[in-house]
């Protein structure tokens, strides 16, 4: 069984880099055009300058800079602090695999691997939250769920049929995966909040990847799990995100879907 995963490179507390943003900083080398640079990483100008100043804040000096313009015009390009994160992000990857193909060859992690190889090929789910089940309350035909997320003191709460309570096992005190569709995520704006909400979480977004109609919105909550958001591209802009910025995101009850470990 093969093992996958993604790792960030953070510098004093901030998000710094991940793949999708040295992948950007690769195509500024490689062009010397930040709007090069966007269209061959699929994003938008916009959207590749909010990471380039988000990388700069992070790492407390610029990784990328304007150069001067002249006869053949401006451009931009890596400064020696960003080539050197470039090749350093390139050797950290090269361990972080090698670590996961030792991983990989660790008996004791087969039970666990194969619950996880049986959801990823039962469900197209993209986020698929660890949660420990906290209450279950009666609601006539139904069970509401409450379940507390994995590393996080924040919570969700499902809403079940009975009979799927009972088909699953449920008890408190149970480990669970809460299973949710990207385009089940909502994302609020900032002024929407004065309302309460039930399944509201907040976290900080760490990448807008935008398409021609949908964009999809990675999303970092405490603890260290992601979430994966999928709207409408013309809602990003009225939503206020950025990258490093404040996300807030509600999931309906009846659209979180319980799987029991």
């Amino acid at each position: 069984m093969k093992l996958e995963g993604q790792f960030w490179i953070t510098h004093d507390g901030k998000n710094l880099a991940g793949q999708a943003r040295i992948e950007l900083l690769t195509q500024i080398a490689n062009t010397g055009s930040i709007t090069q640079a966007a269209k061959a990483a699929g994003i938008s100008y916009k959207s590749a300058w909010d990471s380039v100043d988000a990388m700069n804040n992070a790492a407390g000096s610029p990784l990328v800079a304007r150069a001067a313009g002249g006869k053949g015009g401006g451009g931009t390009q890596l400064t020696a602090a960003g080539q050197q994160l470039v090749e350093a992000f390139a050797r950290y990857q090269q361990e972080h695999q090698r670590f996961l193909e030792r991983l990989s060859e660790d008996s004791s992690l087969e039970p666990y691997l194969q619950i996880m190889d049986r959801l990823r090929l039962r469900t197209s789910a993209r986020n698929q939250l660890l949660a420990k089940v906290r209450q279950i309350h009666p609601d006539g035909l139904n069970d509401r769920i409450e379940l507390q997320l994995h590393g996080s003191a924040q919570s969700l709460t499902a809403l079940i049929t009975h009979t799927s309570s009972e088909r699953l096992n449920l008890k408190v005190g149970a480990d669970v995966f809460a299973l949710i569709k990207a385009s089940w995520v909502r994302l609020l704006a900032a002024d929407a909040l004065a309302q309460p909400a039930d399944n509201l979480l907040q976290g900080e977004v760490l990448q807008i990847e935008r398409g021609a109609l949908e964009t999809e919105v990675q999303i970092q909550l405490p603890g260290g799990t992601q979430l994966t958001a999928q709207l409408m591209s013309s809602q990003i802009d009225a939503l206020g995100l950025a990258v490093d910025g404040p996300a807030h995101a509600r999931i309906d009850p009846e659209q979180i879907i319980l799987c029991s470990i």
